[in-house]
């Protein structure tokens, strides 16, 4: 079964016609209908933005349905700012809706401000060391060191130097 196909499918498994689940998406009814007739491809994000709102993985969507998820080096979406650059290795619907796995760098200063949300984290500081602000508390991250927390609780993070850090988003 083609991508297109599947889409529909689990569309209309939740009972939501083309239009109300364009809506949901963020496209219009006409790019909805050129994704399930496979007269389109998606592109990762757009496939991304879909199988979250379908509540699936990624991988559901692809013929291959093997046990091995592979994203080459240089595929994957990258975010930039001037306080961060962040590729998104795994976005959320890649291995599951609930999960997504970036990679990041960052030349220095405060880069994520403060924020919370409903979930967890993991984050591994593969180079340069970070001060991590987690409700009242802060704790110095250096290289090699891991963290988990409940992202829930207000936190921010600022690099002491340019650093370079891996983080596993667990939503609930």
């Amino acid at each position: 079964m083609k991508i297109g196909n599947k889409i529909r499918e689990a569309r209309k498994q939740l009972g939501l016609n083309m239009k109300e689940f364009a809506r949901r998406v963020g496209i219009s009814y006409q790019t909805l209908y050129r994704v399930e007739t496979d007269k389109m491809s998606p592109s990762v994000v757009l496939l991304s933005d879909i199988a979250h709102q379908l509540n699936k993985p990624l991988v559901h969507f692809f013929e291959d349905n093997s046990k091995i998820t592979i994203v080459r080096a240089g595929t994957a979406p990258t975010v930039e700012s001037e306080k961060m650059k962040l590729d998104l290795l795994m976005p959320k619907g890649v291995i599951d809706p609930k999960i997504s796995v970036h990679l990041g760098e960052t030349p220095g200063g405060e880069f994520i401000s403060e924020h919370s949300h409903t979930g967890f984290e993991l984050a591994y500081q593969i180079q340069g060391s970070t001060l991590f602000q987690y409700g009242k508390d802060e704790c110095k991250i250096n290289e090699g060191d891991l963290l988990y927390f409940d992202s829930s609780v207000t936190h921010s993070v600022t690099a002491l130097g340019p650093a370079k850090f891996l983080t596993i988003y667990f939503r609930k």
